[in-house]
């Protein structure tokens, strides 16, 4: 991975837009970026602008709330921003499926207030990473530099100083446990130790034999219940059709009528009552307009001509109007003879053709009647298929008096009424078995949901405790592997480390090996002859060097080719040491080194050393009382040539 730009608006001191070019030398043979600057100029800014874009949050460390996190971030932008913006953008190379990909992250803030609106783009070669959901755009991130592997290769002083003056070694605990991925072991057996705790808690007992025993005897039960439908089903249609030829017996001997001669009496009496009314209204509907409907044809000719008549009617009234109208006017010049001439000739012309015909009465009102035929005629149909049932009902009456046998209609009733109890009887019985039945029958369902469901369940549970037997083994794995890398990784870790502190410290046979304990990964180092080398022993400056070539070991046990971003680092240091450092140190300890330093460290002689590894160098400083930032590229090849100079207020 090659860092190639940083871009700030508006972050920190960088008021304004400021790029950095970081991309070293291609050969690989000038692999340092020098940034230099005096105490307050940004420097640290830098480091912290490089973090904030690849983690966002989580820069500032795995615990940091939301709250916390914007709070920082009202604190980094310029005060000199009027639209209260900032961002910071990060380009770098990384190896993708083969392909060296050209990545480009670009993290803004807008203060809202006191909150903060953070917004994140990530491209790949110039276009949107469109294959990965945005949000888990900060997790593919974090995949490329892990944030617990990046503080081997993003330090600055204050962590070398840390490890310096850390007796027990707990930040490098730390550190080596992150290298080694001890972390996401613990994380992932915790995991695991959760997920099966989680699995027993699901755990039941499913009695699939009660269940079974309950479906069988319910499916009996209904097979039982469905004979039985099947014998009284047969007997109610036997009972039905009994019924049947019992009420046609009955209404043989006359129905509930027949029952007595009086009531026999009455009942004839009010049809012929019936029908002499409706006698009566049919001679009515024959002495209106009725008969006109047996004429159909005859009727179409007689409103036809009642039409003619009503038209020469009219004819004859607009000829009376015309002339009144002309008395009426006299000899008013408006109206001429010709014009009543016309209007006679139009009038004339209105009439029909034909033989002239006078009617007794309106033709308007003969035109009314003739319309209610097709009515009057429905009404006949009526009255005359009620007359009918009426005269068929008063024969079968008078029959009935003539044959009357008393009691006949009464034993026909009895033997009706009893067959009828019989049958609302077995209906009843019959209701009740299917209900039961259907009853059955949703038990049965309900009964095989749930064997279907315990049968599913005994199948979780055999693949649950399959899953627990797995999560034990991978615990097991897992236990071996921690066992086996931490056994390689600590071997790599102290090789690099004797190699890199023996190349920078003065006293060069003063560790003669490092020993990390694999269980509580506290350190001891080791002189001539065994014996332990305390920290206290260590000047301040060997501590220092102790601290940067651990992280330096550290970084090279990781596997990982990442950039180093080195702060200060310089600062306790002598001037062997410093010698030692800038000529062993830092151009061999990765393909990328940017340095940031101060102007008081990197003195002539320091520079002369390091001058034949860089690749840039930048001078950034606060001009104007603080007030503007100036950054500015040097060509190093060219005795530190001014190429380029940004302001930004």
């Amino acid at each position: 991975m090659i860092l190639v730009s940083l871009r700030l608006v508006n972050f920190g001191l960088y008021g304004g837009e400021h790029r950095f070019e970081l991309a070293p030398d291609a050969g690989g043979q000038k692999p340092v970026v020098l940034v230099v600057g005096h105490n307050g100029a940004g420097k640290t800014t830098f480091l912290e602008s490089v973090r904030l874009a690849l983690y966002g949050k989580r820069a500032l460390g795995a615990r940091i709330g939301q709250a916390e996190y914007e709070r920082h971030l009202l604190k980094r932008i310029n005060n000199f921003a009027t639209d209260r913006t900032a961002s910071v953008e990060l380009s770098f190379k990384s190896q993708n499926l083969g392909n060296e990909d050209i990545y480009t992250v670009r993290r803004a803030w807008a203060a809202r207030g006191a909150s903060v609106v953070e917004s994140l783009e990530f491209e790949r070669n110039g276009a949107p990473v469109d294959d990965i959901p945005t949000e888990d755009w900060n997790h593919y991130l974090e995949d490329i530099i892990p944030a617990g592997v990046s503080q081997l290769f993003f330090f600055d002083g204050e962590k070398i100083q840390d490890i310096a003056d850390d007796q027990e070694n707990t930040g490098l605990t730390d550190a080596i446990k992150s290298l080694l991925g001890i972390d996401i072991l613990d994380q992932l057996r915790g995991d695991l130790a959760l997920y099966k705790s989680r699995s027993m808690g699901r755990e039941g007992g499913a009695d699939l034999e009660s269940l079974q025993r309950d479906l069988e005897i319910a499916k009996s039960d209904l097979v039982f219940s469905e004979e039985e439908l099947g014998a009284l089903s047969a007997k109610r249609t036997q009972l039905a059709r009994r019924s049947e030829a019992l009420q046609k017996v009955f209404e043989q001997e006359g129905g509930s009528i027949a029952l007595s001669r009086d009531t026999l009496s009455e009942e004839l009496k009010r049809v012929e009552t019936d029908l002499s009314k409706q006698t009566n209204a049919l001679k009515s509907l024959v002495n209106g307009v009725a008969p006109f409907g047996l004429a159909p044809k005859l009727l179409a000719k007689f409103l036809s001509d009642v039409e003619h008549a009503r038209s020469q009617q009219s004819a004859l009234a607009i000829e009376a109007f015309v002339s009144s109208f002309q008395q009426t006017v006299g000899n008013d010049a408006t109206w001429t003879k010709t014009h009543f001439a016309r209007l006679r000739d139009f009038a004339e012309s209105r009439q029909s053709s034909g033989p002239k015909m006078a009617l007794s009465t309106e033709p308007d009102w003969v035109m009314e009647k003739l319309a209610q035929v097709p009515d009057e005629r429905v009404k006949v149909a009526k009255l005359a298929a009620q007359l009918a049932e009426l005269q068929k009902k008063r024969a079968t009456l008078k029959d009935q008096l003539k044959n009357f046998r008393p009691g006949a209609a009464s034993g026909a009733f009895e033997d009706l009424k009893k067959a009828e109890f019989e049958l609302g009887a077995v209906e009843a019985e019959l209701k009740r078995k299917q209900d039961t039945a259907t009853q059955a029958r949703a038990l049965i369902d309900r009964l095989e949901r749930e064997l279907r469901k315990s049968r599913d369940a005994v199948f979780a549970l055999a693949k649950a405790q399959e899953k627990r037997d797995l999560a034990t083994r991978a615990q097991a794995a897992l236990n071996d592997y921690e066992q086996r890398i931490v056994q390689l990784r600590l071997a790599s870790l102290s090789k690099h480390f004797i190699d890199a502190f023996s190349g920078l410290v003065t006293r060069k046979s003063l560790v003669r090996e490092v020993i990390v304990d694999p269980n509580s990964f506290q350190m001891k180092l080791l002189g001539e002859k065994g014996r332990e080398i305390t920290p206290s022993e260590l000047s301040a400056g060997e501590r220092q060097l102790f601290a940067i070539s651990m992280l330096w070991a550290l970084g090279r046990t990781s596997g990982r080719e990442l950039p180093m971003i080195i702060d200060t680092p310089l600062s306790r240091l002598d001037q062997q040491h410093r010698t030692n450092l800038m000529a062993n140190y830092v151009p061999r300890s990765s393909a990328q080194v940017i340095m940031l330093c101060t102007d008081t460290e990197l003195t002539p002689d320091l520079s002369e050393i390091i001058s034949p590894y860089v690749s840039r160098r930048f001078e950034i400083g606060a001009v104007v009382g603080g007030r503007r930032t100036e950054i500015t590229v040097l060509d190093h090849a060219r005795d530190a040539h001014l190429l380029e100079t940004t302001d930004a207020h």
